[in-house]
């Protein structure tokens, strides 16, 4: 198993204005944001030194209508600097549009059951693996910068535990097409610290140079525990939801609840144990609230609910000091 580096640094994706999204509309209320709104999450997330955000999915707005103003985000964030912001495409005509839009970056995503696949994307995992082929080839011709997402990297709600060696054959198809970012997700939220582990190492084993990230959904409240054990085996991208909003779009139960690990909480810990992400989380913090009341859906970070120890600290200090001062008063 590959050993921390204390010169390594994790980085951070932001998901919010995408995957954030994405499944509120199951959601008992909420208020959607509108476009200048997304704009602003995004400034204020790269004002906190979050390094990369995918600031939206290029996707049928029949399907996921939350994101249906795609290009007049990407329009509004052009030219934004000091941060990567990238957009998923889930097939060849949403990259067309990305890349007509103005955007540099796209994240493909290809799902590792054959089962959710169908329902997730309507296509078959080998249809998408060409689909993403002839994306990799459209993006080469203008410059423009490619990362792979695989979801159901760990257990299918529908097939059940998915095989290693699946998981491996299709990131070598990947790292043959010239990939050298690819992400796997525990999409139903319910992997846990050993298998993450063990799936990352064995990756990093076979491709040491690979920029391996996690994306982990927090069902089973593991998620935080599955980010340090990918840390502690190798992974060194992290994508999270700020508020820990959002949820696959193909689950046979409601994904309310189940949403992203939350950002706060991911910058917390890797702050906690002395590994510098370049986030400033108080800002993050603000940012998120902010955002929460924007749509009127608490946040479900902890670090929004219940506070750092830094926080929990002060509050103990200030009720000393008040306590002491009511026993001086009464001393008196």
């Amino acid at each position: 198993m590959a050993t921390p580096n204390t010169l390594r640094k994790p980085h951070i994706v932001e998901l919010l204005p995408r995957d954030g999204l994405q499944t509120m509309v199951h959601e008992s209320a909420w208020t959607p944001p509108t476009t200048a709104q997304k704009v602003e999450f995004i400034r204020r997330a790269a004002a906190a030194g979050v390094p990369e955000i995918e600031i939206t999915g290029f996707v049928h707005p029949k399907v996921i209508p939350q994101l249906a103003d795609a290009e007049e985000v990407a329009r509004q964030t052009a030219g934004m600097s000091g941060v990567v912001l990238r957009a998923l495409v889930p097939n060849l005509r949403g990259a067309m549009r990305a890349f007509d839009a103005g955007m540099r970056k796209v994240s493909c995503l290809v799902v590792a059951s054959e089962t959710y696949q169908r329902k997730n994307s309507n296509m078959s995992i080998e249809e998408n693996k060409q689909d993403i082929e002839r994306i990799v080839d459209l993006a080469r011709r203008d410059g423009h910068a490619v990362d792979v997402g695989m979801g159901i990297c760990f257990l299918c709600p529908y097939e059940g535990p998915v095989p290693a060696q699946r998981i491996l054959g299709l990131v070598d198809y990947f790292v043959a097409l010239g990939i050298d970012e690819i992400s796997i997700a525990d999409s139903i939220g319910h992997a846990g610290p050993a298998e993450v582990a063990e799936r990352v190492d064995m990756i990093l084993q076979k491709h040491p140079h690979l920029k391996l990230g996690l994306h982990l959904h927090d069902m089973s409240g593991m998620a935080i525990a599955n980010v340090y054990a990918g840390w502690q085996a190798g992974a060194t991208s992290f994508e999270a939801c700020t508020g820990g909003y959002g949820g696959g779009i193909a689950m046979p139960v409601s994904v309310n609840g189940m949403g992203n690990v939350p950002t706060e909480d991911v910058v917390n810990m890797f702050h906690t144990i002395g590994a510098d992400t370049g986030v400033d989380l108080a800002v993050l913090r603000a940012a998120g609230e902010w955002f929460a009341g924007v749509i009127g859906v608490p946040s479900r970070a902890r670090v929004a609910r219940n506070g750092t120890y830094d926080d929990l600290l002060a509050i103990g200090r200030r009720l000393l000091q008040e306590q002491a001062a009511t026993s001086m008063k009464e001393s008196a």
